[in-house]
């Protein structure tokens, strides 16, 4: 994770200031980026996707891999459900797509990291 840096202000009357330095602070995780495409696990007879939750935060489940995606799949060991890969556009609009509590778009190539991306 980088570190911040600081920024400077300067007073330029009563009411106003001036920005010196831009602030370049990551924010939630930023730094680290989703790539272009994702491999989501989608059922199609029911028009559901798989999900995960991770720390009390509920977000469909992506993998930059469609053998990581397999491997998840296989836990689930829901019959009829297959592999899609999709843009990472088209997978925040599937993660907004979905009922609460899923808010997220999550990249679980680590499960115990996984990169979260906020929908809602």
């Amino acid at each position: 994770m980088t570190q911040p840096t600081l920024v400077r202000v300067q007073g330029l009357s009563d009411n106003s200031i001036e920005m010196v330095e831009l602030l370049e602070c990551p924010v939630l995780g930023l730094e680290d980026t989703f790539p272009e495409s994702v491999h989501v696990l989608h059922h199609p007879s029911t028009g559901k996707y798989g999900c995960y939750c991770h720390e009390g935060v509920h977000g469909v489940a992506s993998f930059e891999s469609k053998g990581a995606a397999m491997r998840f799949s296989e836990q689930i060991d829901l019959t009829g459900i297959c592999i899609v890969e999709v843009s990472f556009e088209d997978a925040r609009q599937i993660a907004k797509e979905r009922p609460m509590p899923v808010v997220a778009l999550m990249l679980l190539d680590r499960l115990d990291a996984p990169l979260i991306h906020y929908v809602r």
